[in-house]
């Protein structure tokens, strides 16, 4: 069977997963829950607006939600979030191992010149990134056993 692009990004995304859960490493999958980030930082926005004695650093540090953004303070999640409204779609992962790092995932080598801005934009904000190349089949062979007797 032919595999289609998306079914090869897919197993793509899968072996980096868990490349980075052996590494213990800890990473969100930015194509499923960058929206997550948004509401995270939108939610402790609302806190701080209706109980101001904390410090928004206090309530970036303190959130449930750090360990989907990964930030510590305030600045650093709205310079986060802003990032990501402009480059988030260039993005596969959010990792963080000793430093927070962003990574595309790819099945050749080949980055286009979006990626390379990106990059470079994700570098001059002090991340580090990520190219993770895996190679998947043009066609997967598989077989479908018949096991009749029933109803």
């Amino acid at each position: 069977m032919r595999l289609e692009q998306e079914d090869k990004e897919a197993i793509i995304n899968i072996v980096a997963a868990r490349y980075f859960s052996c590494q213990d490493w800890i990473w969100i999958n930015l194509k499923n829950d960058i929206e997550k980030i948004y509401s995270a930082y939108e939610e402790l926005n609302q806190q701080y607006i209706e109980y101001p004695y904390m410090s928004r650093d206090w309530y970036v540090a303190n959130s449930v939600t750090k360990n989907i953004h990964m930030c510590s303070t305030w600045d650093e999640l709205k310079n986060f979030v802003d990032f990501l409204k402009a480059y988030g779609n260039q993005f596969n992962f959010l990792v963080k191992a000793e430093k927070k790092s962003l990574c595309i995932t790819t099945e050749n080598d080949q980055i286009s010149p979006d990626y390379k801005i990106a990059i470079s934009e994700a570098r001059k904000m002090g991340y580090n990134v990520f190219v993770f190349t895996a190679r998947v089949p043009e066609r997967i062979d598989f077989d479908l056993s018949y096991i009749s007797g029933g109803i």
